[in-house]
C-alpha cells in the first residue's frame, strides 16, 4: 500500500508510486480522459508516463500525491506546481482517472487536503487553477472545496466546431480553515518545548 500522508473522511493522500504507473498509463491512453486536462484528447505511452513521473518526483517547484480510497486504491493524484516560496503561490491540478470514482465527492476532498496542505505545510496564500468550461463537475467541485471564479479566457478550446472558455479559479489562505490539518501535527497539539 501506499504510504499515506492525510486521511480526510472519504479519501487519503499518499506517496504516489513509481509502481503506479502502469495503472496511470492505461488510463491515459483515453481521449476522453485526458480532454479534461488539456482541453483536447492526448494518449500518453507507459513510457511517456514514467517520464512525468520521473520529473515531477525531481521538481522542487511541484508536490504530487496520490489520491487513494479508504481501503488504500489509488484513484487519481492531486498536485501543486510552479510553486513560487517567495510569493507564497502555487497553480493546483487533479485528475481521477477512473470514472467509478467521479461524482461521489472525491475529488472535492482531495482538493480541499491539497489546498490545506500548501497552505499551513508550505505557507501558500494562493493557489490557482485553470478548468475547462465543458467540465461543469469539476467547476462544481473547485466551488464545494472553497475556489471562487476570477475570470475566463473566452473560446479558449475548440472540440469539434464548438468553442468553450477557460475558467480561472482562485482560493486565498484567508478563506481556508487550517485547524484540521493542525491537529494532523500532534506535535503542535503537546504545546511548546522547554
Amino acid at each position: 500500500m501506499n504510504p499515506v500522508l492525510f486521511r480526510g473522511k472519504k479519501v487519503m493522500l499518499g506517496v504516489l508510486e513509481r509502481t503506479d504507473i502502469p495503472d496511470i498509463a492505461s488510463h491515459f491512453q483515453n481521449p476522453g480522459m485526458t480532454l479534461y486536462m488539456y482541453g483536447y484528447g492526448k494518449t500518453f505511452s507507459l513510457e511517456e508516463e514514467y517520464q512525468w513521473y520521473d520529473s515531477t518526483i525531481s521538481n522542487p517547484d511541484n508536490v504530487t500525491f496520490g489520491i487513494l480510497t479508504l481501503e488504500g486504491t489509488v484513484m487519481g493524484s492531486c498536485s501543486l506546481f510552479d510553486i513560487n516560496h517567495r510569493m507564497g503561490t502555487a497553480t493546483f491540478g487533479i485528475c481521477i482517472w477512473k470514472p467509478d470514482f467521479w461524482s461521489k465527492g472525491y475529488g472535492t476532498e482531495a482538493t480541499r487536503l491539497m489546498v490545506e496542505y500548501g497552505m499551513f505545510h508550505l505557507n501558500l496564500y494562493n493557489i490557482d487553477l485553470t478548468v475547462y468550461s465543458f467540465n461543469p463537475r469539476g467547476i462544481q467541485a473547485y466551488l464545494k472545496a472553497g475556489f471562487r471564479e476570477v475570470g475566463r479566457r473566452r473560446g479558449a478550446a475548440l472540440l469539434g466546431h464548438e468553442r468553450f472558455d477557460r475558467v480561472w479559479m482562485e482560493i486565498t489562505r484567508d478563506e481556508v480553515d487550517l485547524s484540521g490539518m493542525r491537529a494532523m501535527v500532534p506535535l503542535l497539539e503537546s504545546g511548546p518545548r522547554d
